[in-house]
């Protein structure tokens, strides 16, 4: 496979180096502000039922037109 980027993985007992496609999308995670919530914005909210009440636990939003990744 040519163009793809090489992960190394670590775990116990081993390491492994995987090829990943030049059309999949890396992404990371990291802190943000309410600002990144704006009209349009695509967003993935994790939410838990709490005395009859779903309260969000964590909310990822996608920057520049890109969608969180599940």
């Amino acid at each position: 496979m040519r163009g793809g980027q090489q992960l190394r993985l670590t775990y116990k007992g081993g390491e492994k180096t995987v090829i990943v496609p030049p059309d999949v999308p890396v992404v990371t995670f990291r802190p943000g502000t309410e600002s990144l919530l704006v009209p349009g914005a695509k967003v993935l909210v994790n939410a838990q039922e709490r005395n009859g009440t779903s309260t969000a636990l964590r909310v990822t939003a996608g920057r520049n037109g890109f969608a969180p990744p599940m």
